[in-house]
């Protein structure tokens, strides 16, 4: 009994540790791009040029291209992993 819960530890101990490189490295990504984005570019100026028609404030706009950095470091750190566990496989 005691080897087969060591053995789930072991296996929740792999999953938190791929779900912390992956999730952890896009959300820094996605912190660096923001600050390098929206340090030449304004939200608000890029709302009134892009989406005249929606009301978003400047927070709002540092918020939704946080999230959209984020998405696509996330995509990234994934694509990695999937690659990896395929360059895993015997052949």
């Amino acid at each position: 009994m005691a080897s087969l819960s060591n053995g789930q530890d072991e296996r929740k101990r792999r999953l938190l540790q791929r779900y912390g490189t992956t999730v952890w490295p896009s959300f820094l990504v996605a912190a660096v791009a923001s600050v390098v984005f929206f340090g030449n570019i304004d939200p608000e100026t890029l709302q009134v040029q892009t989406l005249p028609e929606w009301n978003i404030s400047r927070l709002g706009g540092y918020t939704i291209g946080f999230f959209m950095f984020w998405g696509v470091g996330l995509a990234s750190s994934i694509l990695c992993l999937i690659l990896q566990k395929m360059g895993n496989r015997p052949t």
